[in-house]
């Protein structure tokens, strides 16, 4: 069933071409309107809130044996499906640039029963440059299930090695929040005319809205997305605050040079196939600013003029002919690329880890590694990132 605001907002139109470009931008779960309840809202879990005060639980490899045991398991042995081309390397070349790209600055709520105003998504200019440009800005990453997630970490350079800054595993969590977008109900976040649906704390499944930050469990289901966050808070409020104008809640992504390590699993969905979001799971990274207004309405998405502020489908199952498949494709002001008929292969019975560096030279790295070849330790050396840099295969290049 279709959202009811989404008919109403000025942003149709990029969400039709965000259906038609086959991104990860689609809207897979529903949003709440006034007087709506949700049911079955999720507390954080005792000791294990993975965001806010006393929340972090300190990741150590070595606490989760069990994790480790399931991410390891064998399940069978993963096939190409004969077409296109399966690839463990993906290179994307003239990533920065000098332009802009529209930021939110405010979102007018709206009045119920009433037509949203034509200025209800006010933006402004934000001029960016550099050879990372967007995405050398706060990001966040996004997950949609199928999936089974075992280790995440996010690590960022230091004078000899690259730190880990952030982690989870299915027994411990640091430095890191989970989101959905299901704001509202007098849960966390919050529901508008004009809005919708704001981020909210994620119960531990990712299915419903929770009250507080909350660990997640490590699956999930079809069609339920989630994405995450630091746990530092964003201070100050409206446009000039740290984090520019948001909606609900919300924490700081990750900005400057950067790389984010993902061990998952993509299990087929084997029930009868309704919805377009059925089977397609997707691994895909945002600037921040996008979960902070609305992830699926009005917000700095875009690619070429007027200018968009950075997304990169790094594993996205698309729905058609090709579900082992996990393409790949980066959206900026400078335009788009994706990996053609070249993809990742998806990881349904051997988990796979993926790296993905934003490197301060202007190229990010995407790798798929066995799920034993990272140990989502606290630092990662400089020399193993320049030995991941330096691998070849398909190469792409925004103009």
């Amino acid at each position: 069933m279709k959202n009811p605001w989404m008919k109403r907002g000025p942003w149709l139109a990029p969400l039709a071409l965000c259906v038609l470009l086959g991104s990860a931008c689609g809207n897979t779960q529903t949003s709440q309107e006034p007087g709506s309840e949700q049911t079955g809202t999720d507390v954080p879990s005792e000791g294990g809130a993975g965001g806010g005060a006393g929340g972090d639980q300190p990741f150590q490899a070595a606490d989760c044996a069990a994790g480790n045991a399931a991410a390891l398991e064998d399940l069978g042995d993963d096939l190409p499906e004969g077409t296109g081309k399966p690839v463990t390397t993906m290179s994307i070349l003239n990533v920065g640039g000098t332009g802009s790209y529209q930021r939110v600055t405010n979102m007018l709520p709206g009045v119920w029963g009433q037509p949203c105003p034509s200025n209800a998504c006010q933006k402004a200019d934000t001029p960016v440059s550099g050879p990372l440009a967007p995405f050398n800005e706060e990001m966040t990453v996004n997950f949609r299930g199928p999936m089974e997630l075992y280790d995440i970490a996010v690590y960022q350079p230091a004078a000899s090695a690259w730190n880990r800054v952030s982690s989870w595993n299915r027994c411990g969590s640091t430095n890191l929040t989970f989101f959905n977008n299901l704001g509202g109900g007098n849960v966390s976040g919050e529901w508008t005319v004009c809005g919708g649906n704001s981020q909210s704390y994620a119960s531990a499944d990712g299915k419903k809205a929770a009250v507080a930050p909350t660990r997640f469990n490590g699956s999930l289901a079809n069609r339920t997305e989630l994405n995450i966050l630091s746990d530092k808070a964003c201070v100050g409020t409206g446009d000039s605050s740290e984090c520019g104008f948001y909606r609900g809640v919300t924490r700081h992504g990750w900005g400057g040079a950067k790389i984010f390590a993902i061990r998952a699993r993509m299990p087929r969905y084997t029930e009868p196939k309704t919805q377009y979001y059925d089977d397609v799971p997707a691994i895909w990274m945002l600037n921040a600013r996008v979960v902070r207004t609305a992830q699926y309405g009005c917000n700095c998405r875009g690619m070429g003029s007027p200018g968009g502020c950075g997304e990169l489908d790094v594993a996205e199952v698309l729905h058609g002919d090709n579900p082992l498949y996990a393409t790949s494709t980066i959206y900026s002001f400078e335009g788009a690329t994706g990996s053609g008929p070249n993809y990742f292969q998806r990881p349904v019975k051997e988990s796979a880890t993926f790296i993905v560096i934003f490197d301060a030279s202007g190229k990010i790295q995407m790798l798929r590694l066995k799920p034993d070849a990272f140990d989502f330790g606290d630092t990662v050396s400089n020399s193993t990132v320049s030995e991941w840099l330096a691998r070849t295969g398909l190469k792409m290049s925004l103009p």
